[in-house]
């Protein structure tokens, strides 16, 4: 079997490293580009960190996405951003493969410009993973990846080869019916944690644990995030093994309680001050690469906007995240910066309710 992935960074590296290093028989491809890329390609491997310590994985890298051609599975790794151009590129050398998206977005309408349904599996991971130096992937956060057929299920024997490949890898795998909504669930979670990005904060301790950032920027994201899905009747699809948004929001709602947020909130500080989430819009930020924030919060933005409404905390985290891009790498608010902007956007929106008839 012959496998391609398609925009090999952190999670396509890992995915891929691993199936090739479980699999060896699995004629394995990575396309990319960047530091990361030419490190694997002159090192003629990928190094995976994890769990099992550390290994050297045998890999072949090429910048040529012709050379995709007569894959069986293609795995779709790259930023959403970056989807369109790479597949204008790929889809001409693909054939008949089977296309599996791994990526943070709703894109099954982009990539189903260039892909036939019956071919075309969507997928996410909630495993946390980053590239610590070129050539070098960490796993440092484990967990599920999903992936699913469509509600028609024309492509259900395409999801059932996705999963048994990406079961290969030793990773948890799941394959589930309402992919969608799972694929919802980690955009809304991930909406909230971006905006602790603004400040380079950890999303736990710095953020959720903290009650001016919780009741001003947290809260307020998750509210709006529930209330659009609500109207675009989107029903979620918990993660398994992690809190869905409204999972987020009841903590959110503990960690305000008298005793019991206090027990909880030094319980969570002692487990994430050493191990934080490091989310990819952070990375990128550090880095001074584009983002994906117009296919996270922006996703929720266009959809509230497609109901004749407005998400103006999620536009508000898509607004600072464009500001940070432009300043250059490195750039970040700091952590009172975010809350004094939210808390006068939420002002500003109990003024307007108590001014409406």
């Amino acid at each position: 079997m012959k496998v391609s992935v398609l925009g090999a960074g952190a999670i396509g590296s890992m995915l891929g490293g691993l199936i090739k290093h479980r699999a060896p028989e699995t004629e394995m491809l990575f396309i990319g580009r960047g530091a990361h890329g030419r490190a694997m390609h002159e090192r003629g491997c990928v190094q995976l960190q994890g769990p099992w310590g550390r290994c050297d994985v045998p890999v072949a890298y090429s910048e040529d996405t012709a050379e995709i051609a007569g894959s069986d599975i293609v795995l779709v790794t790259m930023k959403s951003q970056d989807t369109q151009a790479a597949l204008e590129q790929a889809s001409m050398h693909w054939g008949r493969a089977i296309v599996v998206s791994i990526q943070n977005g709703i894109n099954d309408g982009t990539l189903l410009r260039f892909v036939a349904p019956d071919r075309l599996v969507m997928g996410m991971t909630a495993t946390n993973i980053s590239v610590v130096e070129p050539g070098v992937v960490s796993l440092q956060l484990n967990g599920v990846t999903v992936v699913g057929p469509s509600r028609d299920r024309v492509n259900i024997d395409a999801s059932r080869s996705a999963a048994r490949l990406l079961t290969r890898s030793g990773l948890p795998v799941r394959e589930h019916p309402n992919v969608l909504g799972v694929l919802y669930s980690k955009l809304t979670f991930n909406a909230v944690g971006y905006a602790s990005c603004l400040s380079q904060s950890n999303f736990i301790t710095e953020g959720l644990c903290d009650p001016a950032w919780r009741t001003h920027v947290g809260l307020p994201l998750v509210r709006e995030c529930i209330a659009t899905l609500r109207r675009a009747r989107i029903s979620l699809a918990k993660i398994p093994g992690r809190p869905g948004i409204h999972g987020l929001r009841n903590l959110m709602h503990l960690l305000g309680a008298p005793l019991i947020g206090s027990l909880i909130a030094t319980v969570a500080r002692r487990n994430y001050n050493r191990r934080a989430i490091v989310f990819s819009l952070q990375q990128d930020l550090v880095r001074g690469k584009p983002t994906e924030i117009d296919h996270v919060n922006g996703q929720v933005v266009r959809l509230a906007e497609s109901l004749a409404g407005q998400a103006p905390f999620n536009s508000a985290v898509v607004d600072m995240v464009h500001e940070l891009e432009r300043q250059g790498a490195g750039a970040f608010f700091s952590r009172e910066q975010v809350i004094g902007r939210f808390r006068r956007l939420g002002q500003a929106a109990e003024h307007r309710k108590k001014a409406e008839p």
